[in-house]
């Protein structure tokens, strides 16, 4: 993208170029635009520009592909070290934690210095994670590795949301989310099924040097292609980080997408924890069948992120999320069910997790939408907060999952079935306080 002529009177140019390519102050930034609306011409050709969506994919997409192709090696790594499962599975929950952490500075920092430089930095640290993985000779220094990677690659998921609306505005956003959830569901669907390869074939420390390649890539993209979209209002009179914090858990609007979403990546998460050992350790499979079978549970991300796209403007965030929680309960209900005193066949694993799949991505998107609309000016700091408790409750409910490894398929699926429950009163719980409050006036 290339600048405009400026008028004598140093107008605003109508075209952008990207950050960091002319003077501070030059004009050549979407900050510098009253991008609002939506409607100065520069913000328009932000909109439609391919390559700048094609490139908030590929950012969102960094986490997930680093999540999922990595997932199938822990029975390796613990074989390969020697370790227990919660050892090994500490790869996995550390990891949640430093992103949960990240994500909360992240956001923060995103309205106080930009979103650029902010992702810039996490996808340096992801880069740095993943050789650290690679080359560790401890299952110590791998876990530190795993943390580092994942704080790093958790800046796609916090930022390109907040960038999503800076560029798009509140009205457009919830089906450009969509768009982008459904194209970046391609890295879980590659991820395990390159991992499992990767893993069967070379051995796990080979996925670590695979995601690094990825992450030195995606910097140089983004250094070159993504420009700065932060309004130049945002940040700078909004008080202290823990005042915004606290503003946004008063903020009732705010608070039940944050529940619903999650308690929803919960029930996600738990299956993610589980389903390896399930069937690697009990089921007997490889890791590359594993990763033919996850597939699926993208695949319904990627149905639900179409449909929530194709009925956003039919129906309010609302009734969409209200009714993909109660589908994502009867979708974890039928593998507790499917699962219970019989021999598990891997169909009945994946079927009911993909159903889920297909829910939270028809609800997601609209509910991140919702979420910052309402956190209005603090988006930023709301899609931190937002990733970091839905992070630590991940966390949490890995470790449930990784300790509860003898009871199998049915010991994934009650948890899931107890997280999705959770979801749906949550979000219930947070409704019902605004509904009390707005009788109140």
């Amino acid at each position: 993208m290339s600048q405009g002529a400026n008028d004598e009177g140093g107008a605003k140019p109508d075209r952008l170029v990207v950050a960091g390519a002319a003077p501070c102050g030059a004009g050549t930034h979407v900050a510098d635009l009253p991008c609002a609306d939506g409607q100065h011409p520069a913000c328009v050709e932000l909109a439609k520009s391919p390559v700048f969506l094609l490139t908030l994919v590929i950012v969102t997409s960094l986490g997930p592909l680093a999540m999922s192709s990595f997932v199938p090696a822990i029975p390796a790594i613990q074989s390969d070290f020697g370790v227990s499962g919660t050892i090994a599975q500490l790869t996995l929950s550390v990891s949640i934690i430093t992103m949960a952490v990240a994500s909360l500075a992240y956001g923060s920092l995103a309205d106080r210095f930009g979103r650029r430089p902010v992702l810039l930095t996490g996808i340096g640290l992801g880069f740095a994670g993943s050789v650290l993985c690679a080359l560790g000779p401890t299952i110590e220094l791998v876990i530190a590795g795993r943390a580092i990677q994942a704080a790093g690659a958790s800046t796609g998921f916090v930022l390109a949301r907040v960038i999503v609306r800076d560029v798009y505005g509140d009205a457009r956003s919830a089906k450009v989310l969509a768009y982008v959830t459904a194209a970046m569901t391609v890295a879980p669907m590659i991820g395990p099924i390159l991992g499992g390869y990767l893993i069967d074939g070379v051995g796990w420390r080979a996925v670590f040097v695979v995601v690094a390649a990825v992450a030195a890539a995606l910097f140089a993209v983004v250094a070159v292609r993504l420009p700065e979209t932060r309004p130049a209002d945002v940040g700078r009179s909004d008080g202290s980080v823990g005042q915004s914090y606290l503003a946004l858990l008063g903020n009732v609007g705010y608070l039940k997408f944050m529940a619903y979403g999650t308690m929803a990546q919960a029930a996600f998460f738990g299956f993610v924890a589980g389903a390896p050992y399930v069937m690697s350790e009990i089921l007997g499979y490889p890791a590359t069948v594993y990763g033919l079978y996850f597939a699926m549970v993208p695949f319904g991300y990627f149905a639900g992120s179409l449909l929530a796209a194709k009925f956003d403007e039919r129906f309010t965030h609302e009734r969409l999320t209200v009714a993909s929680a109660v589908a994502g309960l009867a979708a974890c209900a039928l593998g507790l069910v499917w699962t219970a005193g019989v021999s598990v066949a891997p169909i009945a694993l994946f079927l009911p997790a993909a159903l889920l799949a297909v829910a939270s991505g028809t609800a997601l998107p609209g509910a991140q939408a919702g979420m910052l609309a309402a956190a209005g000016r603090l988006s930023g700091s709301a899609s931190g907060l937002f990733s970091f408790i839905q992070l630590i409750i991940s966390a949490i409910t890995a470790q449930i999952v990784g300790a509860l490894q003898t009871a199998g398929a049915t010991g994934v699926f009650s948890v899931m079935v107890g997280a999705s429950v959770l979801a749906l009163l949550g979000y219930a719980g947070a409704a019902s306080r605004r509904f009390a409050a707005v009788l109140d006036r």
